[in-house]
């Protein structure tokens, strides 16, 4: 009796941290709020719970898009109409977790190059060796003014993946949620290094076929597939790469310090979904150095 007593007593004063709620979206591993889920009209997505609980978890109403807790799961179906669908969970610690489902435009809706008024040019050439890692992006996200500052994960908004292309709006990007989980994790492995960053200064993120080739890029850039960013650490909000190794200047070393931030994080055990390319680019007249990071599949150094 008195032992029974004593290990309750050690169990009060040491309470079990319950697991983290980590989902997994397109077999990636997703432990953060918000996050999104990005699909076709009329796609049905599960996303399994790998760790947690959502016993007692409650969905709120949600208006347009047909979720549902099934075991240890959220099913969703994707409604036919393209836009921006907000959900909300909330768990039995009264947390909330919010899940951004982007209904893309389909690509098969472009006509002679263009989406709704949108320059889309033609679509990317695809690789003869690795098809399946160059497949043309099935679909958009519509963006419009109002859907700038969402957020796409906790550390990120549209606004930082769109296009430089001048138009009007409404404009259209390609997002792969692999790309969001490594932007997060590597703003994570920056963090760790002692850079007190709230997120990445961005150089490009998405590009249209057309843009990419009027700035004279390759036509098979991971930029027209939408995996890819090329970005600066900011913390002092200069607008350029931070002297990150603190020698008092600005330059490639700084760059090669935060590619090699990005090449350790992606070649950590259970990241090979987030895997791909990592390129140095020092400062030119026009912007200051960057890396660029993609999640091509096989390792790309430059």
């Amino acid at each position: 009796m008195l032992r029974a007593l004593a290990l309750l007593l050690l169990v009060c004063a040491f309470p079990v941290r319950a697991e983290p709620l980590v989902f997994g979206v397109r077999e990636l591993a997703v432990a953060y709020s918000p996050f999104s889920v990005i699909t076709l009209p009329g796609e049905t997505l599960a996303l399994p719970l790998l760790s947690g609980s959502l016993e007692q978890a409650v969905l709120q109403p949600s208006s347009g898009v047909d979720i549902v807790l099934q075991g240890n799961a959220l099913q969703i179906a994707a409604p036919e109409k393209p836009g921006l669908y907000p959900v909300k969970l909330q768990l039995a610690s009264g947390e909330i977790r919010e899940i951004n489902v982007f209904v893309m435009v389909p690509a098969s809706t472009i006509e002679d190059g263009s989406l709704n008024g949108y320059r889309m040019g033609p679509g990317p050439p695809g690789h003869p060796r690795y098809p399946e890692l160059y497949r043309a992006p099935a679909g958009y996200i519509e963006v419009n003014e109002a859907l700038l500052d969402v957020r796409l994960s906790p550390s990120f908004t549209l606004r930082q993946f769109l296009c430089k292309q001048e138009s009007d709006y409404p404009k259209y990007v390609a997002v792969k949620e692999s790309l969001l989980v490594l932007l997060e994790g590597l703003l994570a492995a920056v963090q760790e290094r002692g850079y007190p960053a709230a997120t990445f200064g961005v150089i490009s993120g998405y590009r249209t076929p057309w843009y990419n080739k009027s700035i004279g890029n390759v036509p098979n850039s991971r930029h027209v597939y939408g995996d890819a960013m090329d970005l600066y650490l900011d913390v002092d909000g200069d607008g350029k790469m931070d002297d990150l190794d603190r020698d008092g200047d600005q330059d490639l070393q700084d760059v090669a310090l935060l590619a090699e931030i990005a090449d350790e994080f992606m070649r950590r055990p259970g990241n090979s979904l987030v895997f791909g390319g990592v390129g140095r680019y020092g400062k030119t007249s026009r912007h200051g150095g960057f890396v660029h990071v993609d999640t091509r599949g096989y390792a790309a150094r430059w």
